[in-house]
């Protein structure tokens, strides 16, 4: 009897080997044959669930984009101040392949950022995270954790920009956990102040 194999599953371990071998290589310099190598497999049956390296390359994209998804949209909205900069400060501290994929993302798709509809992809994740801020931002207002003359809308947005930044920062210059963390607290403490107290 033939071995049934898991249509998704399989597509998930040729991406984890695809993976491996561009942060290794580099997505232009590795081949298909690098990737099936890595994967155990052979061209002909890695041809079965991807028809060429630029499938693989959006598929990954994809996936990467819905993990963040999961991990931002999944929490449960915030009952107070603690719970927001809890849920925030996770966020902020992506683990380490998805910090790695960073570098691929931009060696792969930097140029597509010259379209207006690439770009505007990209820029629909970051505005629906800017509006997942912004009603945490308004439900804090309304329980009076946080100042209620901010821009929720506004404040949103920022901390959207704030969280990519965090996550480029980790993976475009591989800084260490650390130093990371470091950098995550400050950023939070001082967005928490701001929070808290009134411009004068």
């Amino acid at each position: 009897m033939p071995k049934v194999v898991d249509r998704e599953e399989m597509q998930h371990g040729i991406l984890d080997a695809a993976m491996q071998v561009y942060v290794k290589k580099g997505y232009h310099a590795a081949t298909i044959a690098d990737v099936a190598e890595a994967a155990g497999l052979g061209k002909g049956t890695l041809y079965l669930y991807f028809k060429n390296k630029e499938a693989i390359a959006i598929s990954m994209v994809e996936r990467h984009f819905k993990a963040l998804e999961e991990r931002f949209f999944g929490q449960e909205m915030p009952e107070t101040l603690e719970d927001f900069v809890d849920g925030l400060s996770q966020t902020m501290n992506i683990p380490d392949d998805h910090a790695k994929f960073v570098r691929v993302f931009f060696e792969v798709f930097g140029p597509s950022f010259a379209s207006d509809a690439f770009s505007a992809k990209v820029a629909s994740f970051f505005d629906r995270l800017g509006d997942h801020y912004t009603g945490q931002i308004k439900h804090l207002q309304e329980v009076e954790q946080i100042r209620g003359d901010a821009d929720a809308k506004q404040l949103g947005r920022a901390i959207a920009a704030l969280t990519d930044g965090m996550i480029l920062h980790k993976g475009l210059f591989s800084i260490p956990a650390k130093r990371h963390n470091g950098m995550r607290n400050e950023a939070i403490d001082m967005l928490v102040r701001g929070l808290v107290s009134s411009p004068k």
